[in-house]
């Protein structure tokens, strides 16, 4: 890998556009974890199924897309980048402890564990360790070898009944071949993608699309919606288990079709706040989920929908999932994470 692009990285401007892209990432991924329990298998909440099928398509994918892009391109030279790995294994440990406490004030069970086998929150700080790791290690060998083999890792790890949530492991092959390709291409790509107007035309068609077939079609949203958490191994699937890799490999795709037709429509101005936001998405993914837990706990859901009605409480749940995400963008909420990032870098001093 030549010096120009790592200079590139490390001397270009902010670009609005990527902030943006993770505002409306991160306020997606708020908004899936709040309507999360209306869409169990024994609820009849069809409108929130698909609701959930069309923000898991793609929110993670490109959240983990825009974090592989903003890792620096590494070289046989390049030394493990300690100060990330350290910062997001230790915001995940705390991350657990101050969930753990919330629950613990509400009655519930702790749970804590500095290393959870069954996390189904605090992984993507685990995975986002692991990638960097990974590709720092990887970093020496081809990258079209490299991103084949994860790609297959990824799509044949779902026939291992043993990974799951343990470790995080089962979402770190699945979601690794995206990191890669955020991590091998180059922001300038992304530029002249989010610059062409007859793209924009197809991306909107393309989003328009699935999300109609994910509103129309009920086997669609009940077949894809364990597979695109990235969490599950195939024999959610049931009697299509053995065609798994097939599922997966068209979740890939999908995700690719909406994620990159999103990059297509997303303003790349300076949107005032919004664009703020997107710097600050680590803070929100830390608190916006105790919150949600406290909501859950005393029902809040349940309150709105006995005053309005099914379909008008998601609709403001939904609404109140926003207000929650800019809540936690304030300054004061930037603690810990803003600590516990710049403890991982005076560390490796």
């Amino acid at each position: 890998m030549n010096s120009t692009r790592l200079t590139q990285h490390t001397e270009k401007p902010r670009i609005y556009l990527y902030d943006n892209i993770k505002w409306l990432a991160i306020v997606f991924v708020v908004i899936g974890h709040a309507i999360d329990f209306l869409t169990h298998t024994d609820s009849g909440n069809r409108f929130e199924k698909s609701l959930f099928v069309i923000i898991y398509s793609f929110h993670m994918p490109l959240f983990i897309f825009i974090s592989g892009l903003f890792l620096k391109p590494m070289n046989r030279d390049s030394k493990l980048p300690k100060d990330k790995i350290i910062s997001f294994l230790a915001i995940g440990i705390v991350l657990r402890a101050f969930t753990s406490v919330v629950r613990l004030l509400l009655g519930k069970t702790a749970g804590f564990s500095i290393i959870n086998m069954s996390d189904n929150y605090t992984w993507f700080m685990d995975a986002m360790a692991a990638f960097i790791l990974l590709a720092w290690i990887l970093r020496s060998f081809d990258k079209r070898i490299v991103f084949s083999i994860a790609l297959i890792v990824g799509v044949m790890a779902g026939y291992d009944k043993n990974l799951g949530d343990k470790f995080s492991l089962m979402r770190i092959a699945v979601f690794f071949p995206v990191f890669l390709i955020g991590h091998y291409i180059t922001p300038e790509m992304i530029l002249k993608l989010n610059s062409k107007k007859l793209l924009k035309f197809a991306a909107a068609v393309v989003i328009v699309g699935f999300v109609a077939l994910c509103l129309l079609s009920k086997g669609f949203t009940s077949q894809f919606r364990p597979l695109f958490t990235g969490r599950n191994p195939y024999s959610v699937l049931g009697n299509y288990a053995p065609f798994g890799a097939f599922f997966r490999i068209l979740t890939y795709l999908i995700s690719a079709a909406v994620g990159l037709s999103v990059i297509c429509l997303v303003p790349g101005k300076k949107l005032g706040y919004i664009t703020a936001m997107g710097a600050k998405t680590l803070q929100i993914y830390f608190w916006h989920r105790m919150i949600l837990i406290t909501f859950e706990h005393f029902d809040v859901y349940g309150k709105i929908s006995a005053a309005t009605g099914g379909t008008a409480a998601t609709a403001i749940y939904i609404l109140i999932a926003v207000g929650i995400a800019f809540l936690c963008s304030i300054p004061v909420l930037s603690f810990p994470t803003k600590q516990l990032l710049a403890m991982g870098k005076k560390t490796i001093k």
